[in-house]
């Protein structure tokens, strides 16, 4: 019943403790689980009855319900689902409302304790998000944050304009919804992840954005068409939302992205280098390898990447190392910003993991951990040495090189080597 009983999956993840990832795929298996006992109950309605009458409303209802549960269920596969998936998510949404409705139809007035259960559940989880929202921002006294639109290259770059400080891990997304702005926007919420970190609260966000259908086409639009003179929308978000990976636990971090999963990777590369200058992490060796399939996005989140490389100043500025595949044609092997390299071709994972996994100490520098410090005795409370060997790999890419990389991990994982996806992941 609670895999159910929320208005957004990522509400639901946080409280039950799991990944937004793993929630989808309970929901979209309690879906057809769903659908299955139903229509095993009408089976043995059917089997048990003389005669089965549309005459009788009970009856009626109980069939409508089935259709209305099958076109959940059919309308959720990949084909239909894509394309258009903000107007898919409100089919879904009024889908499964219709669906309550009839199954409360169907079912006699005495026995509908446990519908009532799910909708008291549903209805105050919604109550919950709302509060939590007005309340976390201080909506009362400061009032709604506003979001600051342009784009570069084809990419919405957004930053919320916050009026209280928030605290955001690395890898963490928030939800947008932006009822004043474009016609139908008001209907459409999104989740983005954020790609800006701080060590402490922000007074502002930033999202590093695809445009493809929906709200986000809409942004790249008010990116293009905006005045000097127009003022910033309002926005509402709720959020923070997600896990962060426990990156201070590990040597070697390999970190795989492709096109706009990118976004997901660079506010870990900030708070890796913010450690490792302030020796609060083991990391001594970090390496983004980054597929992409046109240089166009490259030149969008150059200067972000130039900005992480400023960073990384101490040790003479060995601790990393970004990597850039495409596979368009006519591409040289150039220089890219500071110390990162374009390669004309596809990422050999394969080689690459090989080689950070197998690579000697010598290569690396050797960070020298201050005595008694407060990271150290962590370490020391967990049971941990300072050296051990470990790494982390984290990967943000379309479903093909997520798959390639789990087979890769797979065999090394009592080796000392963890793999960790993001909320986040890009589509084709």
């Amino acid at each position: 019943m609670p895999l159910f009983a929320g208005p957004h999956l990522s509400l639901l993840a946080d409280l039950l403790g799991m990944t937004l990832a793993k929630l989808r795929q309970i929901h979209r298996s309690m879906g057809m689980i769903s659908l299955l006992l139903a229509l095993v109950h009408v089976l043995i309605t059917l089997s048990s009855q003389p005669s089965f009458t549309l005459a009788l409303p009970e009856n009626r209802f109980a069939v409508t319900a089935i259709a209305v549960l099958s076109s959940v269920v059919f309308f959720s596969f990949p084909l239909f689902r894509r394309p258009w998936f903000e107007l898919y998510l409100r089919t879904h949404q009024a889908l499964a409302f219709l669906s309550v409705y009839f199954i409360w139809r169907h079912i006699p007035s005495d026995k509908r304790v446990y519908l009532y259960i799910s909708i008291g559940m549903f209805l105050f989880m919604i109550t919950m998000q709302v509060i939590t929202i007005l309340f976390r921002d201080e909506f009362f006294r400061y009032g709604l944050a506003r979001v600051h639109i342009t784009e570069e290259y084809g990419v919405v770059r957004v930053r919320l304009l916050l009026q209280k400080d928030l605290e955001m891990e690395a890898g963490q997304t928030i939800n947008l919804w932006l009822p004043f702005f474009i016609f139908p926007s008001f209907l459409q919420t999104h989740p983005f992840v954020v790609i800006s970190w701080a060590e402490g609260p922000q007074n502002h966000l930033d999202l590093f954005i695809q445009p493809r259908r929906g709200l986000t086409r809409d942004l790249l639009y008010h990116a293009r068409t905006r005045q000097p003179q127009d003022t910033d929308p309002l926005v509402f978000f709720s959020g923070p939302h997600g896990k962060s990976a426990p990156i201070n636990k590990y040597e070697n971090i390999l970190m795989v992205a492709s096109d706009f999963g990118i976004a997901a990777l660079l506010p870990y590369l900030k708070e890796l280098l913010h450690g490792y200058n302030a020796r609060e992490v083991r990391a001594r060796r970090v390496h983004l390898v980054w597929q992409v399939q046109s240089l166009d996005i490259t030149k969008a989140a150059e200067q972000l990447l130039n900005s992480a490389l400023n960073e990384d100043t101490l040790d003479d500025g060995r601790i990393l190392n970004i990597s850039i595949y495409c596979e368009g044609k006519d591409i040289p092997t150039t220089p890219f910003g500071k110390r990162a390299k374009v390669y004309p071709r596809k990422a050999s994972l394969q080689t690459i993991f090989d080689r950070e996994l197998h690579i000697e100490n010598k290569l690396v520098p050797i960070v020298d951990w201050e005595p008694e410090t407060e990271k150290e005795k962590e370490l020391e409370l967990e049971g941990l040495d300072k050296r051990n060997g470990t790494m982390l790999v984290i990967v943000s890419a379309i479903d093909d090189i997520r798959d390639e990389m789990q087979r890769i991990v797979r065999d090394y994982l009592t080796d000392g080597v963890s793999l960790f996806e993001p909320d986040y992941q890009p589509s084709l």
